[in-house]
């Protein structure tokens, strides 16, 4: 018996709950990170970063692509036509920017990409500490595991739109700047008014 009181004081013990008086909700002030990215052909890019998404000073109202992507990356290489028709195709709705992730970027190289289809802005991550800073913070906010191909899509408001690991279909990528870009459309009241 002795055994069996000790017993139900220790588990009244372990689950006994404190009162607390609630805690005062923390005022979140507004997030906001800057970055300045230079980009191959010596453009600078002014992104600000917020807890919605981001926000890119040159390109207003654009959905955006962030695309990390590498020079010797098979996937990669086969990618960017299809990433440069899009921006050619979209121009007005869309943005790409291209994030280089691999050694950095020779002229010859940069010539390459060209001749391969990127007619959009790159810059490359080994060559200047803010767009370093700019990759890790990316990566390290969306849990980027190094793969390539990888996408990050914003819409044109800046908001956060998701991400594509891996080659993506022209077909695919077009609808989705489409959605991405299109406004809700308002609902219509079928009720007469009163």
């Amino acid at each position: 018996m002795k055994k069996l009181l000790v017993s139900l004081l220790v588990i009244t013990s372990l689950f006994a709950v404190t009162k607390e008086q609630p805690k005062e909700p923390k005022k979140v002030k507004e997030f906001k990170q800057n970055f300045v990215l230079t980009t191959t052909d010596g453009k600078k890019l002014h992104i600000t970063v917020t807890e919605r998404g981001l926000k890119v000073k040159e390109y207003p109202n654009r959905v955006i692509i962030v695309d990390f992507f590498g020079k010797n990356c098979p996937p990669c290489r086969m990618e960017m036509p299809i990433l440069g028709e899009l921006q050619k195709k979209k121009k007005d709705r869309l943005q790409i920017i291209g994030l280089h992730v691999q050694q950095p970027l020779s002229k010859a190289d940069i010539e390459d990409l060209k001749r391969r289809g990127i007619n959009y802005p790159v810059a490359d991550y080994l060559t200047d500490k803010q767009n370093g800073a700019f990759v890790e913070y990316m990566a390290q906010a969306t849990r980027w595991s190094g793969s390539i191909p990888y996408m990050l899509f914003f819409k044109k408001n800046g908001d956060y739109a998701g991400y594509h690991l891996g080659i993506a279909s022209p077909q695919g990528l077009e609808k989705l700047v489409d959605r991405l870009y299109e406004e809700p459309k308002k609902q219509v009241s079928t009720k007469p008014k009163k």
